[in-house]
């Protein structure tokens, strides 16, 4: 960050509240009179370096619940608009299509702007909730009534304990209380969302964008292009989901192939495939054993389980795995012979799985050279710099954490609750306080002002109590009280989970995805999978023992809304990157060749040591969706993805690369 920025940043968290704080196209309501934008605060904490109004704004865009009929019932989609770093930015903004379905991204500021940051070198970064989701989910998903019916069954499985028929009670609740609203549940669904797409970009003022999608986001992407294309420029697919598969029948295939990929590997190295012979064989053999005959280790047994989350793990990028593909066949070996050496190394974070400018000096032995001198000085300076920015970025985070605190006067807010809280704590039995927690709960559904909370407390308070909290309720100003509401919300998350991290998902999936997923169609991926991959009967019987619970249950509370041609593979001629990951374990590797092959302008990267949504897994991917965005018919130069491949570790302790 240059010292200009530094300073503009301290500036604007120190001094009087921005007059200007809007955008000029959110100021003016929007670019489409047919979709009006809305201003609204962005959810906090801000990433480090950002100021609202200057390098990042919030609103929402109001949508057609039906863009065939746009007279009818209307949707607010919450946004975010990242502004591009440069003075001269290039028109078409990126719009980031996120995951799920219903996993939002609004919320996660931080993230997006990490994951994008080298795009916003050029373009701006558009992001939004999509329809029926977390900030943009409106009568179509937020079940109030429904959350409140049971507030002591929620607090259970929100603590991880079962409690059996919840799910489904709050599922048919929560569908019946969506009906009698009046939403119409049938329109969420990927072809509204990607209509929204572009009446969000277009109202925002990017007559012509690119698209960047994520997993469920590549589905919709594809949609995009398929239905309502009009000013999408070009389109980069990360971990991609062709909308021709049953992904729900065929949960268990990209767990298979990422596993086969690290055989694939060892067999294409010569010097790995002579140390490790019939590896994949092994593996499973090993795998099969594990389940009956665990090999003690210092930290506990080495179950079967155990190794498949070590493997499988691979695939999260938070779990920082990166680089352990290198190190499998050895430690399949020493499991075979009962031995946990090189397990435990890894386990214990001994292994340097990802290679630093300090462990790579170290490694440089018997040099004492001016080039030595040279590199340890760099080093010593890049530490400095790293220090010096870890310590900026806390300084401004605090600064603007305290600046927020000061603007909200929270005072009044925090007395009000901790009385209430206290109050409510006395209630004089279990039925009282779970009335109460009900009540409390069906606050949200209603508008941000005082006469709800009078009622509460007149209702579940005796006079005098009622009395002191009351008078402190009317102590509270408007954004006060907005705050209240808003705590209440957040206090409740965890319940707000409970139901809506499945039924967000369900909502899309089971509406429009059972057509083209079935039991048999699951047990015909299972015979798949032991016959061409290897795979135990009793792995196979567990996957789809996950599909049945997480999918086919469930969706027997909704009503299918298949469409003619929506799983038709899509074959827009608009210029499209596809990115795929050789450790993705959530959509197949494979899968990436599979989209490449019906769209006429599309390129496909293969990268290895790479998970679910590679952006987040190296610097190539990120590299490679600039290069991509900035000359669409340029040849892309793919070096850096063969430099991913993994060098193995070999019985005498060398590397085969």
């Amino acid at each position: 960050m240059s010292p200009d920025q530094i300073v503009a940043l301290v500036l604007a968290l120190t001094g009087p509240p921005a007059t200007d704080p809007l955008f000029d196209v959110i100021a003016a309501g929007g670019a489409d009179p047919r979709y009006p934008v809305h201003a609204a605060a962005c959810p906090r904490p801000l990433a480090p370096f950002e100021i609202e109004g200057k390098t990042v704004a919030c609103g929402s865009v109001d949508v057609p619940e039906d863009h065939d009929h746009p007279e009818g019932r209307r949707l607010a989609l919450s946004f975010m608009i990242f502004k591009s770093r440069s003075l001269a930015p290039a028109p078409d903004a990126v719009v980031h299509l996120h995951g799920g379905p219903g996993s939002g991204i609004v919320e996660r500021v931080a993230l997006t702007a990490t994951m994008f940051e080298q795009i916003r070198a050029r373009r701006d970064v558009v992001a939004f909730d999509q329809r029926g989701v977390d900030t943009s989910a409106g009568a179509q998903s937020r079940c109030w009534d429904t959350l409140a019916s049971d507030p002591k069954g929620l607090a259970e499985a929100a603590k991880g304990s079962a409690v059996p028929g919840l799910q489904d009670r709050l599922t048919r609740a929560c569908l019946a209380e969506i009906a009698a609203s009046g939403a119409d549940i049938a329109q969420i669904n990927t072809a509204q969302n990607a209509r929204d797409v572009a009446a969000v970009m277009h109202t925002l003022g990017y007559p012509v964008y690119n698209a960047y999608g994520i997993s469920y986001g590549t589905k919709l992407a594809q949609e995009v292009m398929r239905s309502a294309p009009e000013g999408l420029r070009a389109v980069v697919l990360d971990s991609v989901a062709p909308v021709q598969e049953p992904i729900y029948d065929t949960l268990a295939l990209p767990h298979a192939e990422a596993i086969q990929n690290i055989f694939d590997a060892c067999t294409a190295d010569p010097r790995c495939a002579a140390a490790y012979p019939d590896l994949r064989a092994r593996f499973w053999a090993l795998m099969t054993r594990l389940e009956t005959d665990p090999v003690a280790s210092p930290a506990g047994p080495v179950t079967q389980d155990v190794l498949f989350t070590l493997v499988d793990g691979r695939n999260d990028y938070k779990a920082q795995l990166q680089g352990l593909t290198g190190y499998l066949p050895q430690i399949v070996a020493e499991l075979e012979r009962g031995e946990t050496k090189t397990l435990m190394a890894v386990q214990e974070g001994r292994i340097a799985l990802h290679p630093t400018p300090e462990s790579a000096l170290a490694g440089l032995t018997g040099r004492e050279d001016e080039a030595m001198v040279q590199a340890r000085a760099a080093l010593r300076i890049a530490q400095m710099q790293a220090l010096s920015d870890a310590n900026l970025t806390e300084a401004l985070t605090a600064l603007e954490a305290a600046r927020r605190a000061e603007d909200l006067h929270t005072g009044p807010v925090e007395a009000f609750e901790a009385a209430l809280t206290e109050a409510a704590q006395a209630l004089p039995d279990a039925q009282a306080k779970v009335a109460f927690g009900a009540a409390y709960l069906r606050l949200r559904k209603g508008d941000a002002t005082l006469p709800p909370i009078l009622a509460l407390i007149s209702t579940h308070f005796p006079a005098p109590e009622a009395a002191r909290l009351r008078a402190l309720a009317e102590e509270l100003s408007p954004a006060q009280l907005a705050q209240v509401f808003a705590r209440i919300g957040a206090d409740n998350r965890a319940l707000d989970r409970v139901l809506l991290s499945g039924f967000q998902t369900q909502m899309f999936a089971c509406q429009e995805d059972r057509d083209i997923n079935s039991p048999a169609g699951a047990a015909v991926v299972s015979a798949r999978l032991q016959r061409d991959f290897g795979w135990p009967a009793s792995l196979t019987a567990a996957f789809e023992g996950i599909v049945t619970e997480g999918f086919y249950k469930p969706c027997a509370a909704f009503t299918p809304h298949p469409r003619k041609g929506f799983h038709d593979p899509v074959t827009a001629a608009i210029p499209t990157l596809v990115l795929q990951g050789l450790m993705d374990t959530q959509t197949a590797p494979s899968w990436g060749a599979e989209m490449v092959a019906s769209l006429p302008k599309g390129r496909l990267v293969v990268l290895p040591e790479s998970g679910h949504g590679t952006l987040a897994f190296s610097q190539c991917a990120r590299d490679l969706g600039v290069a991509f965005f900035e000359a669409l018919e340029a040849p892309l130069d793919t070096r850096c993805a063969a430099t991913l491949a993994p060098a193995f570790l070999l019985p005498d302790g060398s590397f085969s690369k």
